[in-house]
């Protein structure tokens, strides 16, 4: 979800919590900022709640809806999540991961944030760690199954896709997808060995022209695949290479820059399958996104000016969603969006040819911080999003230049992105306030 209208419920959020304001808070067209920053650690992320999963989407244009409850470190955002790109944007690379299902982490020794900077560690009781070690198993599982899933093996069906069981439409309202050709890639990233703690399961590098265990969508639904509807509008479908219009099969995206006000999402290319997804608009190009309760998300891009005016213009922006949003109806009301299945702004512009980017959390539990990231744009930046679902953390850090987009990322350096010790000016601290 994106929009003007959003932008303007995002600067209202930014009270909505604790935090370390950098320099003096300055309003800027209703909008307000601190200081500029290369890190900015978001705490208290999760919660336990609920919302409204769409579970049918008529063809009169009636919308139905069943509870969705949901608990955890990182939760609702230990759900599946996709990516979004809105330009004006080169988007140079991109790599996601989650945890290695054969690492092993120490899931109750590492020191916590606040512990690091206060030299203790807060002691835990043996039901605790106990509990801890079993979630970490459970998140071992799952990355598991998924990385399996998504990679292609010689002479070896895939396996059949694990269902969802909190979200079970019948086969009537979810139909099912048959498999798609893969986007064509120069490289097999998925198949080489992962060493480290976090497997990379999508890639996508413009130069090289690789697209490997991911797919790009947008909505331009009856452009080639997809639907149009005279209620719900356009459904996801495919995208040009140029991403900006629709396609009638997998495309890799080129080495373009992306225009204001044009945009697309990045999935995994696991195709929803019966009811693995859970509800889906019926007719819609309907992928998985990329699940785990600890990931992490790399991104290499600029963010040039454009001069154009208008509804966002001049306004680039890179962000998270819940994977059933756009599956639904992205820009409408017949989504889980505005009952709080979760929205995470990583870099935005609020407001046209600003320099200033923020990030903001839109869900039962919403906030941003004041602090901002300058926007890249005379040259390009790698920016790392680490969901940290053992501490219930999210950090949005500017990496060094030389941070390769490998196969697999040794814990210790995603650490390191997560609990850099603090600097002056450069380092931000919010904390999300649950109720």
């Amino acid at each position: 979800m994106k929009s003007s209208v959003v932008l303007a419920l995002g600067s209202a959020a930014l009270v909505a919590g604790l935090q370390q304001c950098t320099g003096s808070s300055k309003n800027e067209g209703g909008n307000f900022f601190c200081g500029a920053v290369s890190q900015i650690l978001y705490s208290n992320v999760g919660h336990s709640g609920s919302y409204r999963a769409v579970s049918n989407m008529g063809s009169d244009g009636s919308c139905e809806y069943e509870n969705h409850p949901f608990s955890g470190p990182l939760a609702p955002f230990n759900e599946e999540l996709v990516a979004l790109f809105r330009g004006p944007m080169n988007l140079v690379q991109f790599a996601v991961y989650n945890v290695n299902p054969n690492s092993k982490r120490d899931t109750t020794s590492q020191p916590s944030m606040h512990a690091r900077r206060h030299g203790h560690q807060h002691l835990h009781k043996r039901h605790a760690e106990k509990q801890r070690a079993e979630e970490d198993l459970r998140r071992r599982d799952d990355a598991a199954k998924f990385s399996k899933s998504t990679r292609p093996k010689p002479e070896e069906a895939e396996p059949e896709p694990e269902p969802e069981t909190t979200e079970a439409p019948s086969s009537s309202s979810a139909p099912s997808s048959s498999p798609v050709p893969k986007p064509t890639s120069t490289s097999s990233a998925l198949d080489s060995v992962a060493t480290g703690d976090y497997n990379r399961i999508g890639y996508y590098n413009a130069k090289q022209g690789i697209a490997d265990g991911i797919v790009f969508l947008g909505n331009y639904g009856g452009d080639g695949s997809g639907d149009f509807h005279r209620v719900w509008g356009n459904s996801l479908s495919y995208i040009n290479s140029k991403a900006t219009g629709g396609a009638s099969s997998p495309q890799v995206l080129d080495e373009v820059m992306i225009p204001s006000n044009k945009e697309f999402a990045i999935y995994s290319d696991k195709p929803c399958e019966g009811n693995d997804c859970g509800y889906y608009r019926p007719g819609a190009v309907a992928y998985h996104g990329f699940p785990g309760d600890s990931k992490v998300f790399l991104f290499e891009f600029d963010m040039p000016f454009d001069g154009k005016s208008g509804f966002n213009g001049d306004m680039p922006a890179i962000w998270t969603l819940n994977a059933k949003i756009p599956r639904t109806q992205q820009y409408g009301d017949c989504a889980c969006w505005k009952s709080g299945c979760g929205e995470f702004d990583v870099f935005e512009i609020l407001a046209p040819g600003d320099t200033k980017a923020k990030s903001t959390f839109h869900t039962e539990v919403s906030g941003g911080s004041s602090d901002y990231f300058e926007r890249p744009v005379n040259g390009k930046i790698k920016v790392a999003t680490v969901f940290d679902g053992l501490g219930g953390q999210v950090s949005v850090k500017i990496l060094d230049d030389d941070v390769d987009f490998s196969p697999s990322l040794a814990e210790e350096l995603v650490r390191s992105w997560v609990e850099t010790e603090r600097t002056l000016g450069l380092f931000s601290l919010f904390s999300l306030l649950s109720g």
